[in-house]
């Protein structure tokens, strides 16, 4: 089972977070050591310099006052340990720690050098201010030197990262939140259309507002409406049939059935063969309409979705032609095939058969004894065509229209074994195919049904 759109589009969210709040907390980390050195480093360097302010020279003797204010402005609140130098630059020291690690290079006359070092077993943060002095006589380099150990300032630090990984933890449970309202809001109108469909979906003329939904989703909208309408069309088509196919078959089977109690109820034994021969008569015209309802059926739109084969349609016109030899044979008619040897296309092979079926049924059924039907296969621009033609008696101009809708039979017909239905399912069958179908004079007299296809099918 799928997980929840709203569920996916929240772990799209969350998911480029997490490395970008892994980025983040590393530069919060940095950022926090150097604020951290930033802030300690300032009041080292202001020791440093209040120490040298308290160096002077009195009698000709060098004195080095070293103030509390100097070793007091360093947080109380932490155990650090402070050490201090003070001393002549690269020799002896005046007071204070004379192992304290001197900076390598040393600072230059008046400036600041910050530098980490170990001292006793200890983390050390010291800074070193060298100055000039006169004394003795000579002009000497100074160098005072202040360090401290780092608990302080690294506690410092783990706060200022703490307090910012807590900031962002907070900005992303705020991003989820209100992520999380943002995509509910957003998928109401799919949700809506959901329930619409839930609630109406036994409804054929159901359409969904396609300017309720955002422009992302008005395609989705506007693909189940043309869904909706094919199948709102199909289902009328079906109906139609239904009802059609109802309506021609409750006449043959009234005729068989009466047929069949008059039959038995007929004691001369010649009239009771005669009503036997036309009971035959009207099972056949029973079953013909029953084949052909079934055809028609297939070619529904319902019913022709499968996807179409390879097949050659020369070859299948052959075949269909050997199909009809032994009525064409009855008649005395010359059914033959002509054209070209193979045409190959992708359809339905099933329903191209029965196309031709009717096509060559039609033309040997309405051609006179010792008549001419041909079929042919022949190619054109645009694909393919197949042609059926006769010597019959055709069919008129002002008819041709009519002849390809359900059940109609021309009004000077003769034959009382059609059913009106042959035609239709030609078209139906053309149609399934994107072709098309056409009804011509034959030169000489007769008639000429051409089927139009697609070289793709």
């Amino acid at each position: 089972m799928q997980p929840s759109l709203l569920r996916q589009l929240l772990v799209w969210i969350v998911l480029p977070l997490i490395p970008l709040m892994l980025i983040n907390g590393w530069l919060a980390s940095d950022n926090a050591r150097a604020s951290a050195d930033r802030a300690f480093d300032r009041t080292l360097q202001a020791s440093a310099r209040n120490i040298a302010e308290q160096i002077t020279v009195e009698g000709g003797e060098l004195v080095v006052n070293i103030p509390v204010a100097a070793l007091a402005m360093f947080d109380p609140n932490f155990q650090d340990r402070v050490f201090y130098r003070v001393g002549f630059a690269g020799a002896s020291t005046i007071t204070g720690y004379h192992d304290l690690p001197l900076p390598k290079p040393l600072p230059d006359s008046g400036e600041l050098s910050l530098y980490d070092t170990h001292y006793r077993g200890e983390a050390l943060r010291v800074v070193a201010y060298s100055f000039p002095l006169y004394y003795n006589g000579a002009h000497h380099q100074m160098l005072v030197q202040v360090g401290e150990t780092t608990s302080a300032r690294q506690a410092l630090a783990s706060r200022l990262q703490r307090d910012s990984l807590l900031q962002q933890l907070l900005l992303a449970a705020v991003v989820v939140l209100f992520a999380s309202i943002g995509i509910h809001q957003v998928l109401r109108p799919l949700r809506e259309v959901g329930r619409t469909l839930e609630e109406c979906g036994g409804d054929p003329a159901l359409r969904l507002d396609e300017s309720a939904v955002q422009s992302e989703l008005q395609p989705l909208a506007r693909a189940l409406n043309q869904t909706l309408e094919k199948l709102e069309e199909q289902l009328d088509a079906r109906q139609r049939f239904v009802a059609d196919a109802a309506h021609q078959l409750r006449t043959p089977l009234t005729l068989l059935k009466t047929q069949a109690e008059l039959t038995a109820r007929e004691a001369d034994d010649a009239r009771r063969d005669e009503g036997l021969a036309a009971l035959v008569h009207s099972t056949d015209q029973a079953i013909r309409l029953a084949n052909q309802l079934l055809a028609l059926s297939r070619a529904e739109p319902w019913q022709a979705q499968q996807p179409p084969t390879p097949l050659d349609l020369a070859r299948l016109a052959r075949e269909v032609c050997g199909d009809f030899v032994a009525a064409a044979l009855a008649k005395g008619i010359d059914l033959g095939y002509e054209g070209v040897e193979h045409a190959p296309l992708a359809g339905l092979p099933v329903l191209l058969r029965e196309l031709l079926s009717n096509l060559v049924d039609n033309a040997v059924r309405y051609s006179p004894a010792g008549g001419i039907v041909t079929l042919a296969v022949a190619t054109t621009d645009a694909g393919w065509r197949l042609s059926v033609q006769d010597n019959g008696p055709g069919i008129p101009l002002a008819e041709r229209h009519r002849v390809f809708e359900r059940f109609y039979r021309g009004a000077d017909t003769s034959d009382s074994h059609g059913c009106g239905l042959g035609l239709a399912i030609v078209a139906e069958i053309a149609r399934v195919h994107s072709g098309s179908v056409a009804l011509t004079d034959a030169p000489g007299g007769g008639l000429i049904a051409t089927l139009a296809l697609p070289a793709s099918g």
